[in-house]
């Protein structure tokens, strides 16, 4: 396997776009927190590259295993289309799940014992998202899967890494006592924030569903647009977009983001426009990119005016 192919086996594109919550979770913590920690970063970045490969080249090779119909595995999975050994390309996601145990075990310790439960689930859902009989992307889960894991929880890993030693989320033990605190009053200001990435990133896996349910269905992948059907699957599609709209104007208004952060609104036009493209047409080849560009648009403006409210402040 060249590097050309490892990087397409490893969709190597969509990692900038997945580091955009992990960096508003940062620019989150040095603006609420004043808080940073440059070497638990720099390893938090490293494991999230290393997960973010390992599914992308995990759900291509399981792909390759399960599908049913004949013409997708024989032309569309880059498995067969690319000539890739298939024990090759176990090996190179196993030393990809590798680096980013070594590297959450090393934050673990540098931190505190409770995000393990966080990254833990993160974890589980990395390899069972389409391994095994029950694989989560046969059912109607991909949706929230995708938004906790690669928004929410992206998000707060990268918020909590900067600011653990502030002890709202922390577990500590007296003998075999275990004491677990969970301050809401700091946690509740996150999830609000940290809902606004869980949003777009559900949209994305809704909008790929949409784009992809005639062959989900030929592969027995039954997803949440199966069961809604697109019509109402694009109903909510558009109610993504307002949902995390009342949660920015929440956080300006209870000061957990900066004055700063309404500039976020100049990027509705480029939304909306975005928006009515893949509503009038929902082909993945033409049209599934407009939501990849809102992820981008939305999570990349939350980083900057949040950053322009700490440069503001400073």
């Amino acid at each position: 396997m060249n590097i050309k192919t490892f990087l397409n086996f490893t969709r190597i594109q969509t990692l900038p776009v997945a580091l955009l919550s992990p960096l508003a979770g940062i620019m989150f913590s040095i603006w609420y927190f004043k808080s940073f920690h440059l070497v638990q970063t720099i390893l938090f970045i490293i494991g999230l590259a290393a997960i973010n490969l390992f599914v992308s080249g995990w759900n291509n090779l399981m792909d390759y295993y399960k599908a049913l119909d004949p013409e997708y595995k024989a032309r569309e999975n880059i498995i067969s289309n690319r000539n890739i050994d298939p024990k090759l390309a176990l090996k190179v996601c196993l030393i990809l799940l590798g680096i980013d145990v070594v590297v959450g075990l090393v934050v673990l310790f540098m931190t505190n014992l409770a995000i393990l439960p966080v990254g833990g689930i993160c974890f589980l859902v990395a390899i069972f998202y389409t391994f095994g009989p029950f694989a989560f992307s046969r059912f109607p889960l991909g949706e929230v899967l995708a938004g906790l894991c690669e928004g929410f929880f992206g998000f707060f890993l990268a918020v909590y890494i900067n600011s653990y030693q502030k002890g709202y989320f922390f577990i500590e033990f007296d003998g075999w006592k275990m004491n677990w605190t969970w301050d809401l009053s700091v946690l509740i200001p996150i999830v609000l924030v940290g809902a606004m990435c869980f949003f777009q990133n559900f949209n994305v896996m809704l909008s790929d569903n949409i784009c992809d349910l005639e062959q989900d269905i030929r592969n027995q992948r039954f997803t949440l647009p199966y069961y809604l059907k697109v019509p109402l699957s694009l109903l909510l599609y558009k109610l993504m977009y307002l949902i995390p709209a009342i949660c920015v104007l929440l956080a300006i208004i209870f000061r957990v983001l900066p004055w700063s952060s309404l500039l976020m609104f100049l990027i509705a036009p480029l939304l909306l426009s975005n928006m009515r493209k893949f509503l009038a047409k929902q082909i993945k080849s033409e049209t599934f990119h407009y939501q990849i560009n809102n992820l981008i648009l939305y999570n990349g403006s939350l980083a900057v005016t949040i950053l322009l409210g700490i440069l503001i402040r400073h």
